[in-house]
């Protein structure tokens, strides 16, 4: 659906040219932008006067509100539950939704634009009830290469076989092979114009449907195609600074440094295998750490990374930082280096030093910068591993640390190692692969080989997943927020998302199990993963919508697709969404949302939503001689001529009828500046729109 402007001519004798001095535009090129920025737009007008355009003050009027009737600061007590400001406990249950910027570009392949999607899941009348919605914002959506390219799109890796794709080196230009985009990955103005055109709407639609908006800043490292000779080991495989690698940090040891993989299962593995067995057992002994050139204590975060987090947040923490129903979760999962083991032991002791690493050097000045905007409220961090490394805290936690108001995020979904045994809320004690299968009846790999009558070898694995990636009993240190999780059970997707095994991938298998868990204990909230049709795992469908491997895109990137190229699902927005149901995760998380809408929920809250889960987007207003439409389902008219595209025409014509009736009488449809009322700004807020 391509959109093209079409001006229309009005007359107004009396204002003619100061009207034209503001809504003109170039006539040689009906693709250029408006010759006046806002700025010169403003200084004209107020030289000019509003008298001397012909208009009164401003007409009274007041935004719809629903969900919760008031947002409260959120804190965390003492007894580590997340808590209003009266202390009462709040559970935080809610959905994450992709990317504004990427919905709104697919707009018509989806079926809905963002704000229509955020109405549709906050409607209360068709039985939604979320008290969060969770709003990524991914570097490779906010800005551009150097060269003015647009990144990757930043799926989570290549899907591939074993031998089909047998080392890095066999990766190339095809850009469906997915390389991160590297840091600094935007610039301090496209991050201002992204908010502003994509993600300031979301936000204030959050609001306005009574529900909590949760800033995401969504980066992660990426899967890495396998190696040649150990495929099992594909993540330690590449080095730092490899083009499809973005590891928060690398080892400086002189074993390794920056051309070296990262990952810590790397590091421990060739310090394993080239250090002779007592000068090992000597090095990491704790007797001997301190002044010990010491391969597991040098760590060197990647500060280019650390600088772009931090200038996405002195622009980000600034913006929202005062407005009560904004959250921020500062790094979705800061991935390699993970921390992965046991909680106490040798292989616990081994991977102190690179916790405290993250915690002084990388995520404690990303809390600093966030708090110099809003100091006392809950933040929302994730930790090393894909957001798994929560055994951590243990050792020593963010209080520890000197910060407060936590909630440590954890990441799920039904492929994970702790998924096969449902061992999400695994103790403290570490266990062998040996108690494991004793536990389970199934063979387990060891990552090591334990070396006979060698004890002390046997209690020193790097690390178990099958133990390190459940939660832990992180709840005893901070709240946690389950930030990610979900299933589907489809043969086609990823294993991380369906899970490995038969059956592992379903409700019964899963989700049923997974969520009982998690409601048992108040100081855990969660937030399911994902309320869209395209990302995975998906809670709907859009019957009409081609599949992620269907489409034709150039270099497979909606941004480098002209938008008229990008393929339809939706011809007449919004388009209705079928929940997906049976063994999936759109209808019970929805189930769950309503049966939990009031529990541990201590705000009064107000009935929203119509009860249409698509809606038809034909309501119109009257002005003038015009039917007036909203096109985006945000509640804003934009479409004052009626003719389903938003031009200067319309400008034009609300300029024209600004004391119609249809106005007069619905001030918050056309109050585009956000401000509770109808007047001037919003016309020059339609025009910066356009």
């Amino acid at each position: 659906m391509k959109r093209t402007d079409n001006t229309q001519q009005t007359d107004e004798p009396t204002t003619e040219s100061t009207r034209r001095s503001v809504l003109k535009r170039t006539e040689d090129d009906a693709t250029s932008p408006i010759n006046l920025t806002r700025r010169n737009v403003m200084r004209t007008t107020a030289a000019a006067g509003v008298a001397g355009l012909g208009m009164g003050a401003g007409f009274a009027g007041s935004a719809a509100a629903g969900g919760l009737d008031e947002f409260q600061n959120l804190t965390v007590s003492d007894d580590n539950r997340i808590v209003n400001e009266d202390g009462e406990t709040f559970k935080m249950r809610g959905l994450s939704i992709p990317d504004p910027k990427r919905l709104h570009r697919t707009r018509n392949l989806r079926g809905k634009t963002p704000t229509q999607l955020v109405d549709t899941v906050t409607n209360n009348e068709a039985g939604w009830h979320p008290r969060v919605i969770r709003v990524p914002a991914q570097p490779q959506d906010i800005g551009t290469r150097d060269d003015g390219s647009h990144h990757p799109m930043g799926h989570t890796g290549p899907e591939y076989e074993f031998g089909e794709l047998e080392s890095p080196q066999a990766v190339d230009d095809d850009r469906r092979k997915q390389r991160p985009a590297q840091p600094q990955a935007f610039t301090r103005e496209e991050l201002e114009e992204y908010l502003e055109n994509y993600y300031d709407p979301i936000v204030e639609r959050c609001k306005e449907r009574g529900v909590y908006c949760i800033v995401d800043y969504h980066r992660h490292w990426h899967e890495q195609p396998p190696g040649i000779e150990e495929p099992a080991y594909a993540e330690n495989h590449l080095p730092y600074d490899s083009e499809y690698t973005n590891y928060w940090a690398y080892n400086s040891h002189e074993m390794f440094g920056e051309d070296a993989p990262g990952s810590w299962g790397y590091v421990d593995q060739k310090y394993i295998e080239e250090t002779p067995g007592d000068d090992y057992v000597e090095g990491i002994s704790e007797g001997n750490l301190e002044g010990t050139p010491y391969a597991y204590e040098n760590w060197t975060v990647n500060q280019e990374l650390l600088d772009e987090v931090l200038m996405f947040w002195d622009v980000v923490a600034e913006r929202y930082g005062e407005m009560d129903h904004v959250l921020f979760e500062p790094y979705n999962e800061p991935t390699a280096p993970g921390i992965w083991g046991p909680v106490e032991g040798c292989g616990a002791f081994k991977q102190k030093p690179l916790w405290d690493t993250f915690l002084d050097e990388f995520m404690g000045p990303i809390i600093e910068k966030i708090r110099e905007y809003q100091s006392d409220r809950v933040l929302l961090v994730g930790v090393p591993g894909w957001c798994q490394s929560v055994q951590a805290l243990h050792w020593r936690n963010f209080n520890d640390a000197g910060y407060d108001n936590i909630a440590v995020t954890w990441h799920n979904y039904a492929g994970h190692d702790v998924s096969q045994m449902n061992n999400w809320f695994n103790d403290t004690n570490y266990q062998s692969p040996d108690a494991v299968e004793a536990e389970t009846g199934e063979d387990l790999e060891s990552p090591y080989l334990p070396v006979e009558d060698d004890p002390y070898e046997q209690e020193c694995y790097g690390w178990e997943a099958y133990e390190a990636a459940g939660l832990q009993n992180a709840m005893d240190h901070h709240p946690v927020a389950i930030t990610e999780f979900g299933w589907i059970n489809d043969a086609d997707v990823s294993h991380w998302l369906r899970g490995t095994t038969t059956g592992q991938g379903t409700l019964p298998e899963y989700g049923v199990p997974f969520l009982d868990q998690v409601e048992g204990d108040d100081r855990i909230s969660w937030v399911g993963w994902c309320a869209d049709v395209r990302w995975l795992p998906k809670m709907f469908d859009n019957p009409n919508a081609l599949e992620e491997g269907e489409l034709d895109l150039v270099n497979d990137n909606f941004y480098d697709t002209p938008f008229e190229d990008i393929p339809v699902g939706c011809d007449e927005l919004p388009c209705e969404w079928d929940l997906i149901g049976g063994e999936d995760s759109g209808v019970y998380i929805k189930q769950m949302l309503e049966e939990h809408k009031d529990d541990t929920v201590p705000f009064d809250t107000r009935t929203i939503g119509d009860g249409d889960d698509g809606g038809d987007g034909n309501e119109t207003i009257s002005v003038g001689e015009y039917e007036a439409r909203d096109l985006d389902d945000d509640g804003r008219y934009e479409d004052v001529t009626g003719d389903n595209e938003t031009t200067h025409g319309d400008v034009n014509a609300l300029f024209q009828n600004r004391n119609a009736d249809g106005v007069r009488n619905n001030p918050e449809k056309f109050d585009f500046d956000g401000n509770g009322r109808f007047g001037f700004s919003d016309i020059l807020e339609l025009l910066e729109k356009i």
